[in-house]
């Protein structure tokens, strides 16, 4: 992803507030980049961290420098990632990063920069440990948050951070860009969900890691689909015998659980007379509309589910629990 690129055509504010910074070297101890699920927040802290740490800055960074390199490539050790993505971050995390950066910077520079992506979805303690180190700045020592609801955000976080916003970029545009980069109009418009740039999604599929997690997705989302279609036993089946063993890891679960979202999202646009974004699926959507009959009770459903998912939770029961609500809710659909 060109993230520069993406800045200054998408995210004006931002990209001239940080180049101003850069440039003037009134850079804030720590940032708060929010922004909507699917805008590139750990890409856009990552590409700001490595401005600040560039061997040849412009003043943004070169991206091809060793010290962009190494950072690329997980080799900086002044340069610290916890991804709340992944998995929830603990305690343990910030200690690790306190105790890290207490000692002296292992780099020339001097400077040290760590990311926490995702503040939401870290625990209490963790959240108090963050405090704590945000409210007694250190020189040379640089934070990036990141969040998709600002709302969920303590207000003595964000009173300790510079808030920087990420504006959504407008799906039917990020799915005609992908369309024009090669990508499938039935997966350019499944993906513009969790891509809010059509180049980070164009690369999701050329990894080959993430593309085989969505595809086991998108086949267990039209395994389900159809089934859905025909009554809720069948539907039942199809989750404990055919999806729940397909989908082998966490990410492909969230895959899976965020189409099933925009497809019921679709499903209630459809009932409501309103536009659909999954056009490609247009027939399904209609088929479904016609045959269930709480597709909002469904879609908080579905909601819960993909929020349990940041948890050490039992995937095969999570997705039991979900589809046997989906079946009451809409049990007299057959």
């Amino acid at each position: 992803m060109q993230v520069e690129q993406y800045l200054k055509q998408y995210q004006p504010i931002l990209y001239k507030t940080f180049y101003s910074s850069l440039k003037n070297n009134t850079l804030s101890h720590a940032y708060l980049i929010a922004g909507q699920h699917g805008t590139p927040l750990l890409e856009v802290a990552k590409f700001l961290a490595k401005s600040i740490l560039c061997d040849d800055p412009t003043p943004f960074a070169c991206n091809s420098c060793i010290t962009c390199i190494r950072i690329d490539s997980e080799n900086y050790p002044d340069f610290v990632v916890y991804d709340g993505q992944k998995s929830t971050i603990k305690k343990d995390a910030v200690y690790s990063i306190e105790t890290q950066f207490e000692k002296t910077a292992l780099e020339k520079k001097g400077i040290r920069v760590y990311i926490l992506h995702l503040v939401e979805n870290m625990t209490i303690e963790a959240i108090n440990a963050i405090l704590k180190f945000l409210e007694e700045p250190q020189p040379n020592i640089y934070a990036f948050l990141t969040t998709n609801n600002e709302n969920n955000c303590l207000p003595t976080i964000i009173s300790r951070c510079q808030l920087l916003h990420l504006k959504p970029v407008p799906q039917i545009e990020v799915i005609n860009k992908a369309i024009d980069l090669g990508v499938f109009k039935e997966d350019a418009e499944l993906l513009s969900g969790f891509y809010n740039d059509a180049e980070l999604l164009k690369e999701t599929l050329d990894n080959k890691e993430s593309k085989e997690d969505y595809i086991e997705a998108k086949e267990s989302l039209l395994q389900l689909l159809d089934a859905l279609k025909q009554d809720r036993r069948k539907a039942i089946y199809i989750m404990q015998k055919e999806i729940e063993p397909s989908l082998k890891n966490k990410e492909a679960t969230r895959y899976f659980l965020d189409m099933l979202l925009f497809v019921f999202h679709d499903v209630l646009n459809k009932t409501n007379g309103k536009d659909i974004v999954l056009t490609s699926y247009d027939t399904i959507i209609s088929e479904l509309a016609s045959h269930l009959h709480e597709v909002d009770a469904s879609l908080l459903q579905i909601l819960k589910a993909r929020t349990s998912l940041n948890n050490n939770v039992n995937i095969p029961l999570l997705l039991d629990n979900l589809i046997l609500s989906i079946s009451k809710e809409n049990e007299n659909y057959e």
